[in-house]
């Protein structure tokens, strides 16, 4: 088909709502899935992305055998203007009605941003002659929207609408704002999908990743990020622990006001920002944890010191013991400081967080830890709060003077 014409309606948000033939979906329409090696797409290619595409094709069967036509909903895709040239022509002066043409350059054209798995199930439906190619299914197409609103019309309708995962999105919006080229409207956008440049969760993603990636850091290559086999903790796991540090309002202000005046310092003594700030506390204060307990860090496998319990307890916990010092002015967040802290508390005993046998210890528990079964929020806080009451008992009683650095 080297012209195709579909007959649709105007949208007050500037999109075209239109009923589309199966054979045309499927073939014009795509995933934008996304690609660790090159960093390109966003949507997560879920394990069960093919079940529940057979469960949409037995869906349409057996609206076949009934002879009903199949409520599959409006789908939602955007047409990419690099893939095909989309032409509207108006057929009444309000331009409310008419013909959405398109020829297509290469490949593809019609990225799907709700409805991937719908799809999946219509071609399956399809393939085998479930249904004719000529049946018709409702889709609402942008035209030529930039990926980062694209991006951000995921998020609004996956997480404010649907409430499904949406880490790997989070993460590529991230790199878009790292990017630093978006428009003024694309950031308008994606405020209104979520809490825009401010989020707590872009701040988490983005200290997650450096973490992750930093080979100086104990969580190097120990969070698992979208598409890779199981580690420690899976990003979404990993950057939600933070939740608690990055919107308490003491550090933030506190740590804005240091800011503002040029006080954040590295290592080296160069200025730096909130964001490298707390990673880089956030850096030793794990590099305190793997000094105390040498065994865990060694076998991180083999504990939940290291995994969403052992992460989401910690962070928690130091959350309120750091808005205590900032309140009263005390900056010193050295390895040392935090070892000291941590000593004789929870955190350097092993047996406590073991779970399972490794191969690199002479011998291991007989039996799983208590904080194994500190799973759910309120366990989190628990546990937390006995962390917290064990370390301001080992703190100094003196502030810290000299250099606000990490």
């Amino acid at each position: 088909m080297d012209k195709i014409s579909l007959l649709g309606k105007t949208n007050s948000d500037g999109s075209y709502s239109m009923a589309v033939r199966a054979d045309i979906l499927v073939e014009h329409c795509f995933v934008n899935f996304y690609n660790e090696s090159t960093g390109e797409g966003y949507q997560r290619s879920e394990t069960q992305r093919a079940t529940r595409g057979r469960d949409i094709e037995r869906y349409i069967a057996r609206c076949a055998e009934s002879n009903t036509k199949p409520a599959l909903f409006e789908m939602i895709a955007n047409a990419l203007s690099e893939k095909a040239n989309w032409e509207f022509e108006p057929l009444d002066e309000e331009d409310e009605l008419g013909w959405l043409h398109f020829n297509t350059i290469t490949g593809p054209s019609l990225s799907m941003i709700d409805g991937g798995t719908r799809l999946l199930g219509i071609e399956n439906a399809l393939r085998k002659g479930i249904i004719p190619a000529s049946m018709k299914f409702d889709v609402r197409v942008y035209l030529g929207v930039s990926l980062a609103t694209e991006v951000a019309y995921f998020l609004l309708i996956n997480e404010t609408q649907k409430k499904v995962r949406t880490d790997l999105s989070l993460r590529v919006v991230q790199r878009l704002l790292d990017e630093g080229n978006l428009t003024d409207e694309e950031m308008d956008v994606l405020k209104s999908a979520d809490k825009g440049a401010e989020g707590w969760r872009y701040d988490a993603i983005r200290i997650t990743g450096t973490l992750n990636s930093d080979s100086g850091s104990k969580w190097f290559r120990r969070v698992q990020m979208p598409g890779e086999t199981a580690r420690c903790a899976t990003l979404q796991a990993y950057f939600s622990s933070l939740k608690n540090l990055l919107n308490n309002k003491t550090i933030e202000n506190a740590l804005s006001v240091a800011e503002d005046r040029g006080e954040l310092k590295t290592a080296d003594g160069q200025t730096t920002d909130i964001h490298s700030f707390l990673t880089r506390v956030l850096r030793d204060f794990w590099e305190a944890v793997a000094l105390i307990n040498s065994d865990a860090n060694l076998e991180p496998e083999t504990n939940v010191l290291w995994a969403p319990i052992g992460a989401n307890t910690h962070h928690i916990a130091l959350t309120s013991v750091l808005a205590t010092m900032l309140s009263m002015n005390d900056y010193d967040f050295s390895v040392s400081r935090f070892a000291s802290m941590m000593s004789e508390s929870y955190t350097e005993d092993y047996d406590y967080w073991y779970t399972k046998p490794g191969t690199k210890l002479d011998s291991y528990p007989k039996s799983k830890g208590e904080a194994t079964k500190m799973t759910g929020a309120a366990n989190y806080k628990r546990l937390a709060d006995a962390l917290e009451d064990q370390w301001r008992s080992k703190l100094h009683a003196e502030l810290g003077k000299g250099v606000i650095s990490a």
